[in-house]
């Protein structure tokens, strides 16, 4: 039980990270390309977490458990990231921004079992 909660919070801090470098990177973009950087944050963020808690969570949940928690997390966050801290957000970006986590996230567990 252990080892999970630990792989989750390990995910989660990674999970995060990317998101920080991206945010960093999007400031030397304009316009549009904001909103696309921001997504690719959001992909690899959510690949990184699937990876690292499939990773460190195989032999206690050998399962896709752990992975859709890291995604729901995340989309968790996000909801929280458009209705209140960015709200205004354009209707594709919100939409796209709702429904990347927790594919991603089991796309990066299944890169993690090979």
């Amino acid at each position: 039980m252990g080892r999970i909660i630990l792989a989750v919070i390990v995910a989660m801090i990674a999970a995060l990270s990317v998101l920080t470098i991206v945010e960093m990177l999007k400031t030397l973009t304009t316009g549009q390309t904001v909103d696309v950087v921001r997504l690719v944050g959001y992909f690899l963020a959510a690949l990184a977490g699937g990876f690292i808690v499939r990773n460190m969570s195989r032999r206690e949940s050998p399962g896709m458990a752990m992975p859709i928690l890291i995604g729901s997390i995340l989309t968790v966050g996000a909801i929280v990231n458009f209705t209140v801290l960015l709200p205004g957000q354009p209707v594709w970006f919100v939409i796209l921004g709702l429904i990347i986590f927790i594919p991603v996230s089991l796309l990066g567990a299944k890169l993690a079992g090979r």
